[in-house]
């Protein structure tokens, strides 16, 4: 059921955009914050990895002709964001190595992408309601 891999694609990609935005928030929060390094969100790669595994080829399509064939989306669900700290920007004088702009426009960027999930989402659910009750 592709339906069901995309949602649960969507599901887990949604979570890892809200833990992204609380990493965004507490890197802004700690700009200032002397030998504080700011942390990422590792989750495309996990979930890149996942679909790999799922269908064996890396991409999305994946459909089900049968209860006994592989579940992508329980594969997907198992996927689950990872924050790292960044070890690896230049550090200031006093040891953070927090870029306030680039923070700012990471989180612009991830409000944006969870807007476009929210709305491929909501498409998903208008497909499966018109499925179940017709047009």
């Amino acid at each position: 059921m592709s339906g069901s891999f995309t949602i649960a694609a969507l599901q887990s990609a949604l979570d890892a955009a809200q833990l992204r935005q609380q990493v965004y928030a507490n890197n802004i929060a700690n700009a200032n914050t002397p030998g504080y390094h700011r942390e990422t969100v590792q989750f495309n790669t996990l979930l890149l990895q996942a679909i790999a595994q799922a269908n064996g080829s890396g991409t999305l399509s994946m459909l089900q002709n049968s209860p006994s064939d592989l579940s992508a989306s329980q594969t997907l669900q198992n996927v689950t964001p990872v924050v790292t700290v960044d070890q690896n920007t230049a550090v200031s004088s006093n040891g953070n190595n927090v870029n306030l702009d680039a923070e700012m426009s990471g989180l612009a960027m991830n409000q944006i992408d969870t807007a476009a999930m929210v709305t491929e989402l909501n498409d998903q659910f208008a497909l499966l309601r018109t499925a179940i009750l017709g047009s």
